[in-house]
């Protein structure tokens, strides 16, 4: 009889093309609906810069990837020795101000990125529970859970980076067997696109749960047992967006410094750029900050899911 009871529960649950849709409705629901003004608030304050920001580092960072690549096309064409060198020497030093430029930025953009991810998943799961935030709960909570956070996002860029470099780095060993190259590359994306579904989900364990680190990332994939093909949509969508975000930059880019020697970048072109692409910078904002809203809808759902399954088992046990 037990059995007859599992089997019935676990046919009752929703497919992941209809849990797809529900979750999607209900984040919608939630950002224009039940949260707009705390949500509006989150967007002109946190996410909206951190998106300006991003795309005025692309801009500024652009022209200098460029001439590194340039540079060291030169240098493999060149015959001369000396010249090489000292092509080679003047790419070292276009490396270095782009890192300079990357470390410059990258405390407000985390810091931006921090506080729009805590704050957005603090506010729907409130709402999800049938709580009332405001924004001033949703920044207490910062205060609070900043530090577990912090050491789950550093595990998340750490098992991000490994996914990066190991496919690369066995691709670059493969590269006289393309087919093998191919199936590598093939499985390396599968494999990144898994762990942007987990550690996603496993930044809002951080913020709700007492867990963090490899244990919120661990109880995250314990989640999505059963449902990680919706995980994997989530992501592949995200990823599909931010791709086309980052295409239409690049062109938009070409496109305006044409002719240029991309030495440099002149102020004005970078103003004038950023202001022809204030409705990307806009979208690319909120597909950010909605992320968080879908990824909280998510684990909620998850959560209430294996909360039942608990139940369920546990009056299975006593009979």
């Amino acid at each position: 009889m037990p059995t007859g009871e599992n089997s019935n529960h676990i046919s009752q649950e929703p497919n992941n093309i209809f849990l797809l849709a529900k979750i999607i409705i209900n984040s919608f629901k939630i950002s224009l609906f039940s949260t707009k003004k705390i949500s509006f608030l989150i967007f002109f304050f946190l996410s909206f810069p951190l998106s300006f920001f991003l795309f005025l580092l692309s801009v500024l960072t652009f022209p200098l990837k460029k001439r590194i690549q340039h540079l060291e096309e030169i240098s493999l064409f060149s015959s001369i020795h000396v010249e090489s060198k000292h092509l080679l020497e003047e790419a070292n030093e276009e490396a270095k101000s782009l890192l300079f430029l990357k470390i410059l930025f990258l405390f407000p953009t985390f810091l931006l990125s921090f506080l729009t991810a805590v704050t957005t998943v603090n506010v729907v799961f409130s709402v999800c529970s049938n709580g009332k935030p405001t924004i001033l709960t949703a920044f207490t909570t910062v205060k609070v859970v900043w530090i577990r956070v912090g050491a789950t996002t550093m595990c998340v860029y750490v098992i991000m980076l490994a996914c990066t470099i190991v496919p690369g780095m066995l691709v670059a060993f493969f590269k006289t067997r393309p087919f093998v190259r191919v199936v590598i590359e093939v499985i390396g994306s599968g494999l990144e696109l898994h762990m942007m579904a987990v550690t996603s989900l496993a930044l809002v364990v951080s913020v709700n749960e007492g867990m963090y680190g490899f244990d919120a990332i661990r109880f995250g994939s314990g989640l999505m047992e059963g449902k990680r093909v919706c995980g994997w949509v989530f992501s592949g969508l995200f990823v599909l967006f931010s791709g086309l975000v980052r295409g239409t930059m690049e062109m938009s880019m070409e496109m305006a410094m044409d002719g240029s020697d991309f030495k440099r970048v002149e102020s004005t072109v970078v103003i004038n750029f950023l202001w022809d692409n204030v409705v990307w910078i806009f979208l690319y904002a909120l597909m950010v900050q909605w992320s968080f809203v879908v990824t909280t809808v998510f684990y909620f759902d998850l959560k209430k899911r294996d909360s039942i399954k608990s139940d369920r088992d546990s009056e299975i046990s006593l009979v």
